[in-house]
C-alpha cells in the first residue's frame, strides 16, 4: 500500500512539473501574460527624419542611444527592437546605420527606409533646434 501511493504521488508531482513548462502554445486559463517590450523604439517617423549625411550627434538626437555600440566598429550603429505580446511569438526589427567620415551614409535592416508624404504637421513651418556637440 505505501509503494502505489508514493508511485502515484511521485506521478502527479511528474504531472503537474510538465504542466508548468513555459511552453506557448499551453496557456492555462486566467494566467496573464504580460506584453515585453525590449530595445530601441523603431518608428516609421523616425526614420524618415534621417537623411544622408546627417553627423553622428543629430542621428542620434532623432533615433536615441544606440543598442549596439561596437568599440571595434565605431562606423556603425546598431538599434535592436523587440516586442512580445502575451505569450505570442516575438518581433524583432534590426536596424544598423552606417558611418563615415562622422556622417550617415547607408541604412540597412529589417525595417523599410520608405518615402512617403509628410503628416501635416510635418509641413508647417519648423524650428531649428541646435544640437551641443558629443565628445567621445
Amino acid at each position: 500500500m505505501y509503494s502505489r501511493t508514493s508511485l502515484l504521488s511521485i506521478f502527479l508531482l511528474l504531472f503537474a512539473a510538465s504542466c508548468a513548462t513555459n511552453n506557448s502554445n499551453y496557456k492555462l486559463p486566467g494566467v496573464y501574460r504580460i506584453d515585453i517590450q525590449q530595445g530601441n523604439v523603431i518608428e516609421q517617423d523616425m526614420l524618415d527624419r534621417l537623411k544622408p549625411g546627417m553627423d553622428k550627434n543629430q542621428v542620434q538626437f532623432i533615433m536615441g542611444t544606440p543598442t549596439i555600440d561596437d568599440p571595434f566598429r565605431t562606423n556603425r550603429w546598431d538599434y535592436i527592437y523587440t516586442f512580445t505580446k502575451g505569450a505570442n511569438t516575438r518581433q524583432q526589427r534590426h536596424l544598423a546605420l552606417y558611418f563615415e567620415n562622422e556622417k550617415l551614409i547607408y541604412i540597412e535592416g529589417s525595417v523599410a527606409v520608405g518615402f512617403r508624404k509628410p503628416p501635416e504637421d510635418l509641413k508647417k513651418k519648423s524650428q531649428t533646434i541646435e544640437v551641443p556637440l558629443r565628445t567621445y
